[in-house]
């Protein structure tokens, strides 16, 4: 499917956007825990969030971390950011599609949550101008999400200064992929032209 030098160091890069994914959902999620959001916002916790993970296991990872991400990257990224990118810049672009990205989920925690990975997907996509990276990373965040929800979080969190030191080694990891993308960068971004998927035109 890929040929050359830039393919191969694409797909090396595509392997890492499930981790971002991961680590980045981890660390948000640890915080989000950490300040006690359910307080602030007493029914997300008790109506939104039962009501988002009323599905048994293995048909929430179905939807939630492929038929969702798949959808959503289509929309928002590669429809909706790509297409401002040609009457905008693209950092005005990446921050009002992070924003629709958000107010789309509905309600407070969530938009906080959406808008800050609608920041970090549109950035990833730019960067490899291709809709997988952002689709692997969504789908990644989506299934440790929705796992975690089964797992009691004292098991995993213990106490808050454990939590703590997790949501900076997570935060951490995110901060050093993204690092490693911006360097690893070989040409500058004409997203507007590029094809869907690599390859095909």
């Amino acid at each position: 499917m890929f040929a050359g030098t830039e393919e191969k160091r694409f797909e090396k890069k595509l392997l890492l956007c499930p981790l971002l994914g991961v680590s980045l959902a981890m660390c948000l999620n640890i915080i989000v825990s950490l300040i006690r959001v359910d307080r602030l916002f007493p029914g997300y916790a008790t109506e939104i969030r039962p009501w988002l993970f009323r599905f048994p296991l293995w048909s929430g990872i179905l939807l939630y971390g492929v038929f969702t991400p798949i959808v959503e990257e289509l929309i928002f990224r590669w429809l909706f950011f790509r297409k401002l990118c040609t009457y905008v810049r693209a950092e005005s672009a990446l921050i009002a599609s992070s924003l629709i990205f958000g107010l789309y989920h509905g309600n407070a925690v969530q938009f906080i949550y959406a808008f800050i990975f609608g920041l970090i997907l549109g950035y990833v996509y730019r960067r490899f101008e291709n809709i997988l990276s952002a689709i692997f990373i969504h789908s990644a965040a989506n299934i440790y999400v929705y796992v975690m929800y089964f797992i009691p979080s004292e098991t995993v969190l213990g106490t808050s200064g454990s939590a703590l030191i997790l949501a900076g080694l997570s935060g951490l990891v995110s901060i050093g992929i993204l690092m490693y993308f911006v360097r690893t960068e070989t040409n500058k971004s004409s997203l507007p032209e590029k094809p869907l998927f690599p390859g095909k035109v």
